[in-house]
This record gives C-alpha cells, sequence and structure tokens, in this order.
C-alpha cells in the first residue's frame, strides 16, 4: 500500500481565496441590506433553535471556537469517533475501528464512501493527515490538547491512518482522535484558505451552512449524508438571544422551537408546562475561579493560603440554589461524577464555606485584604455567579472589581494574552470521557491553559497517569493529583452545573449531552 508520512512539517497552509462552496446570500433570499433575514414558515421539515450568546463567528475545526460556534460545528462535521454518554465509552463514527499494535503505534481505519458537502469528494486517510498537519503547522491550541504526544504520522493507503507517539497515551481514542478529530477536507481547505474556510466551512455532517447574517445562522440538510433517512429536518435556523428571559418567551410564544439555558428560576415553571419538553442532565463540567500565576507577582492571591481562603469563604450551596435553583451539585475538586478517578465531594471544602477559616488564613498569609480585576464572559448567569462570589469574598476583604467581556475577547485574554488578565470565573465543558482531559491541560505545568501553575509531584503523576492503561491504577493517581491540588488551590472549583434544554413536545428523538457544545440536531423530527 502507498504511504505518505509527515515528520510535522512547518510549511503554511495556504491562503488562496475561494471561488466555490460558498454560502450565496443573495441565492438564500436574504434582505441583505437590513441584516435581518426572513422568519421560515414553522413546519414539520424545519426546527427554529434558540441559543445564548451573540453573533457567531468562526466556524472551523481548525481554529479555536467558541462553544455556542461548537454546537453549528458538530452539526456541519463528524468526527471521527463519537461518545456514547450512557456507557461512558468511546464508539466509532468517522473511524471505523483502530488497533494500538505497540505502545507507541495507533492505526486507525476510516470509514469508506462518505462524502464531503458541495462536491469536494470523499473523505480519505489524506484529510486527516492534512488536517493534524494544519494544527502543527498553525501552532493551534491542538497541539498542546490533543496532540502533545504525537511524534509522527502518516497515511496507509487510502483509507489507514497510523499515529507513532513520543510516550504511551492510554486516553488516545478520547484525546486524540475525540476531541482532535474534526477533519476537514484538504481539498476545500487549500482553496479557500484558513481564514475563508472558516467562514464558510465544507463538512461531512448531517448539515451544511447555508447562511450568516448578525446573530441568525441558517443551516439546510446536507443531501449526501452518509446515514440514510438523516436528517429529518430540512432547514434549521439557529437565532441567539443574550438574554434567557427572552429566549425562554421566544418559545413560549412560539418564536422558536428548542431552547438551551433558561434562567434556572423559570426551570420549574417550563418544565410544568405540558407543551413542552425539560432536559436537566448532569454536566461533563465545572464552573471555577482561575488565577494567573504566570503574571502579577505583586498580587497577593499567590500565595497559597490566601487561594485557600477564598475557597473556605465561598458558599458552595448558596452557588447552586440561587444561581442554579438546585441544578447543579457543589464540588471541590476537579474530576467529576462519572469520571474514572472520582470520589464524593466535598473533600476539603465546606459546602457552605468557613468564614473563621478564611480569616484565619489570611491572617497567616499577613494580607488584610486587597483589589483584584476578575473577569467573566459574556455567560449571562456567569456574571450573576461573579457578584455572589465577590460579595462572598468582601467578607475576608477581598474586592472583586469585576471585568464583564464578550467571549471572543475573554478567550483570547484567557489562552493568548496571560499578561493581560490577574483572575477569573469561568465554566468549563470536559471534551472527553477521560479525566486526562479535566485536569492534565489545567494542572500541568506545561499544561496548554494552566496559566504558571507548577508543581513538579502533580506533574510526575500526571505523566504517570497518562502513560498507564491499567484503570485502578491511573485513579490512584489522579485521586492524588487532587489531594495536592485542593492544597494548592490553583483552580477554586465551584459546582458541576447541569444543563439545561426545553422544546416543544412535538419534537422527538433528541439526546441531552453533558457536554454544552453538543446538540446534535441529526436525529431530532417533529412527531407524525
Amino acid at each position: 500500500m502507498a504511504t505518505n508520512e509527515s515528520k510535522l512539517s512547518t510549511a503554511r497552509v495556504s491562503r488562496r481565496a475561494f471561488n466555490k462552496g460558498v454560502a450565496s446570500a443573495t441565492g438564500a433570499g436574504l434582505a441583505l441590506g437590513s441584516g435581518i433575514a426572513p422568519a421560515f414558515a414553522q413546519g414539520k421539515r424545519e426546527l427554529i433553535y434558540g441559543m445564548w450568546g451573540g453573533a457567531v463567528g468562526n466556524l472551523s475545526p481548525v481554529i479555536r471556537h467558541d462553544n455556542q460556534a461548537g454546537i453549528l460545528i458538530y452539526n456541519i462535521f463528524d468526527g471521527l469517533v463519537r461518545p456514547n454518554y450512557a456507557k461512558g465509552t468511546i464508539e466509532p463514527w468517522m473511524a471505523e475501528g483502530w488497533t494500538n499494535p505497540d505502545p507507541l503505534t495507533w492505526r486507525v481505519k476510516i470509514r469508506e464512501g462518505v462524502k464531503w458537502q458541495k462536491g469536494y469528494g470523499e473523505l480519505t486517510a489524506a484529510d486527516v493527515a492534512y488536517t493534524f498537519q494544519v494544527h502543527f503547522d498553525t501552532k493551534s491550541w491542538q497541539v498542546n490538547t490533543s496532540y502533545p504526544q504525537v511524534e509522527s504520522f502518516k497515511t496507509d493507503g487510502k483509507y489507514v491512518f497510523e499515529v507513532k507517539l513520543k510516550q504511551p497515551f492510554g486516553a488516545f481514542p478520547g484525546i486524540t482522535i475525540g476531541y482532535g478529530g474534526m477533519i476537514i477536507p484538504e481539498s476545500a481547505h487549500r482553496e479557500m484558505g484558513n481564514d475563508t474556510f472558516s467562514l464558510n466551512p465544507v463538512g461531512n455532517g448531517p448539515y451544511m451552512l447555508e447562511s450568516v447574517i448578525g446573530s441568525e445562522v441558517i443551516l439546510a440538510k446536507n443531501p449526501d449524508y452518509w446515514r440514510p433517512g438523516l436528517p429529518h429536518m430540512d432547514r434549521v435556523v439557529v437565532r441567539s438571544f443574550p438574554d434567557a428571559s427572552v429566549r425562554l418567551q421566544s418559545l413560549l410564544k412560539g418564536e422558536v422551537d428548542f431552547l438551551t439555558h433558561p434562567d434556572n428560576k423559570d426551570v420549574p415553571e417550563v418544565a410544568a408546562n405540558p407543551d413542552f419538553v425539560t432536559h436537566s442532565t448532569p454536566g461533563w463540567n465545572w464552573d471555577y475561579q482561575h488565577f494567573n500565576l504566570s503574571a502579577n507577582q505583586d498580587m497577593a492571591y499567590h500565595d497559597k493560603l490566601v487561594r485557600q481562603a477564598i475557597s473556605y469563604a465561598i458558599d458552595r450551596e448558596a452557588i447552586k440554589n440561587e444561581i442554579y435553583h438546585g441544578q447543579a451539585t457543589e464540588t471541590d475538586n476537579s474530576i467529576p461524577p462519572g469520571f474514572l478517578g472520582h470520589r464524593e465531594s466535598l473533600l476539603k471544602y465546606p459546602k457552605n464555606g468557613d468564614l473563621a477559616k478564611a480569616k484565619e488564613l489570611m491572617a497567616q498569609a499577613g494580607v488584610a485584604g486587597y483589589e483584584v480585576e476578575v473577569m467573566c464572559s459574556d455567560k449571562d448567569w456567569l456574571r450573576r455567579e461573579l457578584e455572589l462570589v465577590a460579595a462572598m469574598v468582601s467578607q475576608i476583604g477581598i474586592n472583586y472589581k469585576i471585568r464583564n467581556l464578550d467571549i471572543g475577547t475573554f478567550n483570547n485574554l484567557w489562552i493568548n494574552n496571560h499578561e493581560d488578565f490577574q483572575q477569573m470565573l469561568e465554566d468549563i465543558t470536559i471534551v472527553a470521557p477521560d479525566p486526562h482531559a479535566t485536569v492534565f491541560w489545567f494542572l500541568h505545568s506545561e499544561g496548554s491553559v494552566s496559566s504558571g501553575y507548577s508543581n513538579s509531584e502533580v506533574d510526575e503523576l500526571l505523566e504517570n497517569a497518562m502513560a498507564t492503561s491499567d484503570p485502578a491504577t491511573r485513579a490512584g493517581y489522579y485521586h492524588k493529583v487532587v489531594d495536592q491540588t485542593l492544597e494548592d488551590c490553583s483552580l477554586i472549583y465551584h459546582v458541576n452545573a447541569n444543563f439545561t434544554r426545553v422544546h416543544s413536545k412535538g419534537l422527538e428523538g433528541f439526546e441531552p449531552a453533558p457536554q454544552e457544545y453538543i446538540e446534535r440536531m441529526d436525529e431530532i423530527r417533529w412527531k407524525a
């Protein structure tokens, strides 16, 4: 079989202007002058989806995107594998299967006959190799999250992709070809260039991008989808609403059929409404405070006693009740329920806090009080949570100066510009059913989002866990990691929140996911 190997060259991706495969706004009959798309009649083959947040930007799997964009991307693209949420396992998807013939080699068999949208040919192992190469060439976030163990990769014929690793990695299916397994077509990406492709993606999933106008995105059925009879909808109209109450009112008025993230105070009432179906799903997530330890050396929070004091000052039960109205679980550790290595929370910090202990630790640190800027994204419930937390820490003399940002600016500061923020409050959706995704990226000194936390003992434990395949041994390593990081408090965890979705009772076939950016619409349909 022919072999084509890549050693992670530094050649840049072509940025030639695209000349086909672009969604035509004028062809879709959109009111471009006003920036408003026409309302489409609700029917048996159309879904109107109400999403939180504002306008959606990048829609490319090879450029870091926010969770709103992820909802669209995961309906435009099918990945190499797909999680089975009920079993907590990884199942074949674009990859029919994979083998691990030796500790450093993984061979992935690509499903035959899957077509790229808009006439760009068949998905092959060459597209997988090209996608990996784009990530390395552009030094994307995946290099340090899904691919850090990758030494080299190659195609072996048309449908086999082989990866050589630097060290054994038991989480390869869930991380490397799971989270890192959204593939792009080489022909379309080369033709368009990275930037244009990000606005006009060509995927292999159930829906194609038809148009984007402001905060409204329209997806059209992919006529060449590889799963016969799917999707059921001809069109999905995605409308973004920054305000939770506006989202809910739009549902109640029949302006949208499906919404996510209603205000949790409204959930009991809407759940009792016979016209709707409500899903409240425990999430693979945590709300947390993150300290920038790579900069701001004069800040008092560089003393772990101060960070511990903050954690003791937090009333996690109040956050659960006041922000999530009971739709959450208090936590103080990084491994949620259902994951290997989870232990029942709370492990160290009481659910209602301990102000006396917090004040004692502040005194031990010699800190009477200080002011710190804490940033938050545009999720309205997190902004309310930050206000609540600010009131809690004010009782030990710390003044949180709140900085609310749009999600794009927030992600840029958190991920790329560590010099420009001090502290943050945010939530994280875990991307794979493996604890490596919950701890390594955040707690290893070379993790992609560790922001300066460094503990050699934790590094060694995480590296041992990564290289070990035995579940019991891995769990033991993760227990020790959690114990040490509860002491160091580089991150302070608040709750594992439920994800709530509400839709018309006329819809069926929706499977709620424990991940915020997954809203699969391939099997959803109107009841006959």
